[in-house]
């Protein structure tokens, strides 16, 4: 059992789960994992004193079988590359203040290891079924006739998707080390396809599976790091994160669930979860935190940690990033990527963190203080040299479980 905190800044959060787990289930070393998960979250929308609320909950099973089902059965490969294939269903239910989400999941894939320090992961088969029964009049009103109108529809993602992560950490021992991820995936093709050929049914310009628009998007995804470590538990950790995703064909705008989203306590932690972005985009009117998501993202972060004494850690962070939209028809104002300018919209944060290692867990409190705020006018982002801090506005406290990365 798990139970994690969240708290940003006067947002309060509360999750926890329950798993089961049995090693050798059919009796050939097959682990079945069953998880039950659920929380609730208080939002401040951006920097009003505006609350509400939301909760969650789901269950999870995963059957872990230690070989290749199809099509890789020979002992030599089982005994080189520790393979193994893993098969999922999930059920999720969200209740946020404007609208109701139900998203069901079924997958299938592999996981092998071809070096010590080198593994892939393939999914032939995601399914996603993402159900939104409903939405208050005053959300749909907001975003009709946008291009995020087709973000909360009902939809289907049925995808193939590919990691690669290369780890060469030796946890015997503290010395430097990198950790490099490369997350690809593909969804709709396949369907698209079928429907051109046999004419299938259309409904505004998009294919219907089983009545359900389904999606068609590319999206990938970078998460490089340096640990450097000095002496006496100190270490330097740099991070640099890039991602983006494209639709077509079938979609008009990428699934909310395939969208990125910038803040909080393990991104930009000056500012709260989903706040931050896209681009420079704010409006002041607008009451709602889900017009902050985007299809392109950069972050970079540098932390430095350090012991100070018993089990009490302590660090200092600098965090840059942002998000943005891609298509230029987005409506909102400042939020289209611009290469010749989009360094203009980063938006920089520093802060301190304690961190209590207790062995099995670390505790952590994160303090991000505002440095650069892309939303402020140009000539005014640089907070320090414009204006005095408002603790209130410009501090964001995180809790969590864990590093941040």
């Amino acid at each position: 059992m798990e139970v994690e905190s969240t708290n940003s800044s006067g947002d309060f959060g509360l999750g926890g789960n329950i798993s089961y787990q049995n090693r050798n289930i059919f009796g050939s070393a097959e682990i079945f994992d069953l998880k039950l998960k659920g929380g609730f979250e208080t939002l401040r929308e951006d920097d009003r004193s505006i609350f509400r609320n939301t909760y969650e909950y789901g269950v999870e099973g995963n059957l872990r079988i230690p070989k290749f089902l199809l099509p890789f059965r020979s002992v030599d490969f089982i005994k080189r590359y520790n393979p193994h294939t893993s098969l999922t269903i999930a059920y999720n239910f969200q209740r946020r203040p404007d609208y109701t989400r139900t998203i069901a999941n079924l997958s299938f894939g592999y996981h092998w290891q071809v070096a010590p320090h080198v593994t892939h992961t393939i999914k032939p088969i995601e399914f996603n079924a993402v159900h939104i029964p409903f939405a208050t009049p005053a959300f749909l009103d907001l975003i009709r006739g946008t291009l995020l109108e087709h973000s909360y529809q009902n939809h289907m993602i049925a995808e193939t998707n590919y990691s690669f992560v290369f780890n060469n950490q030796d946890i015997r021992r503290e010395q430097d080390f990198v950790f490099f991820r490369w997350n690809f995936e593909f969804a709709g093709n396949t369907l698209a396809a079928f429907n051109n050929i046999t004419n299938g049914r259309r409904e505004n310009d998009s294919y219907l599976l089983f009545g359900t628009e389904f999606a068609q998007f590319f999206r990938s995804d970078v998460d490089l790091r340096y640990y450097q470590y000095f002496n006496n538990g100190n270490s330097l950790v740099y991070r640099f994160f890039a991602g983006a995703g494209v639709p077509y064909g079938n979609s008009q705008a990428m699934p909310l669930i395939k969208r990125y989203f910038s803040g909080g306590a393990n991104s930009i932690r000056a500012w709260h979860v989903r706040s931050l972005g896209p681009g420079s985009f704010y409006d002041e009117t607008d009451l709602t935190i889900l017009n902050r998501t985007g299809d392109l993202k950069l972050e970079a972060n540098l932390e430095y940690r350090f012991n100070l004494f018993w089990v009490l850690e302590g660090a200092l962070f600098l965090d840059a990033g942002n998000i943005w939209a891609i298509d230029k028809r987005d409506e909102r104002a400042g939020a289209v990527f611009d290469f010749g300018k989009f360094y203009q919209d980063i938006a920089i944060g520093t802060g301190f963190g304690t961190r209590f290692d207790f062995t099995f867990f670390i505790f952590r409190v994160d303090v991000g203080l505002k440095l650069r705020d892309p939303k402020l006018m140009p000539g005014n982002r640089w907070i320090p040299w414009n204006r005095n801090l408002d603790l209130g506005r410009d501090m964001v406290v995180n809790i969590g479980i864990g590093y941040p990365f």
